[in-house]
């Protein structure tokens, strides 16, 4: 097995037989463009060879999608988040795969990509297929820069699907009233309130221990996360809140503390009776063995529960929306708001929540006019 280094400019390459055609049983060549440095160019070449020896080397004459993405997710496994895996390997399996997956590497245009998001866009948001264009830029990045299978990057040519951005559903007062009549006595009552009392993300409530309740001090630490995701899309995980400032402390009302106080004698009751059964881990919210609850099954019973009451249909994560809003809408200082929710900075809370901005801003105008104009 043979290869050799050329200089080409200021950069190297490297050209490596890698076998007889068969059809003309003179010998092919590989050529591997774009190296650094000489010494850069050898550990290439060696590594090379040796895949060529090993019948390891894949080249994009060779290659189709599938195999790449497959190959690509399976260098990427142990760098990726638990929910960054299961999203990945969602979109590579359910979509790239089945409407791709069998084109050759070199063979796919901007055009044939351009085609795959009017597909998509028929039954996906704008958000979901942008989120299939960033991941597939990736992995073509890689097969240009890193594994040298392609020369060009086929997504350049390519405009990235529009986001589409979610319009939440708020419940308003009366709205609030009704869910919390329908939740009198429900499994689902303290979680909920809490979860809105608190403006929280799903995983942050799932993710709640009783070590994070100071009764004492009234107050309440978020501190992690409780996700689903890996190989499987299904295991759960704990993980860090999505920010540093996700990480905060929340102080508590008294109608809370007293909730979580019932939530809590409760909890024991049940805990005393399972005995050794119990999986006591400490969470405040769990399945009655004490085992951790889905967080997408935790969303699916709520969805049930809202139209077992017909009740306004909104999202759990709606829940969190309307905590925001009530708190804007009741004149609550933004700086706080943001703090409450653990965005990173004020002006995501600004920005979500442009449109209860807008309302207050028209509030403050009328105030403005009915002091100037209007003082007797």
């Amino acid at each position: 097995m043979r290869g050799h280094i050329r200089k080409r400019g200021s950069t190297y390459s490297i050209v490596v037989d890698i076998g007889i055609d068969p059809a003309t049983g003179k010998r092919k060549q590989k050529w591997f463009s774009g190296y650094k440095s000489q010494d850069e160019a050898e550990q290439a070449m060696a590594k090379v060879i040796t895949q060529v020896y090993e019948g390891t080397l894949l080249l994009p004459s060779d290659m189709i999608l599938k195999d790449y993405l497959q190959m690509w997710i399976d260098k990427k496994k142990k760098k990726l988040s638990p929910t960054s895996l299961s999203g990945y390997l969602t979109i590579i399996n359910k979509h790239l795969i089945p409407s791709l997956g069998y084109i050759k590497l070199k063979d796919i245009k901007p055009y044939i990509i351009d085609d795959y998001y009017d597909t998509k866009l028929e039954t996906l948001s704008g958000t979901t297929v942008l989120h299939h264009h960033r991941m597939l830029n990736k992995t073509m990045v890689d097969a240009v820069k890193k594994y040298r299978l392609l020369s060009t990057n086929p997504l350049d040519g390519v405009e990235a699907p529009k986001a589409t951005k979610y319009k939440a559903s708020v419940l308003n007062t009366e709205e609030v009233q009704l869910l919390f009549k329908a939740l009198d006595g429900d499994k689902l009552e303290v979680p909920i309130k809490v979860m809105l009392f608190l403006g929280l993300r799903r995983g942050e409530l799932l993710g709640l221990k009783w070590e994070d309740v100071d009764y004492n001090s009234k107050t309440i630490t978020i501190q992690r996360n409780l996700i689903r995701g890996g190989d499987t899309g299904v295991e759960l995980y704990l993980k860090d809140p999505k920010t540093e400032e996700s990480t905060r402390t929340i102080v508590l009302s008294d109608n809370i503390i007293e909730l979580l106080k019932r939530h809590q004698e409760e909890q024991n009751e049940l805990i005393t009776k399972q005995g050794s059964l119990y999986q006591d881990e400490g969470f405040i919210f769990c399945n009655d063995d004490g085992s951790n609850i889905d967080p997408s099954a935790f969303s699916h019973r709520f969805g049930a529960f809202i139209k077992r009451n017909k009740l306004k249909h909104i999202r759990l994560h709606d829940l969190r929306h309307t905590n925001a809003t009530m708190m804007l809408l009741s004149n609550v200082p933004a700086k706080v708001a943001s703090e409450r929710l653990g965005h990173s900075n004020v002006s995501i809370t600004l920005d979500l929540y442009s449109h209860v901005i807008d309302e207050m801003k028209q509030e403050a105008t009328n105030k403005i006019d009915d002091i100037l104009f209007n003082t007797k």
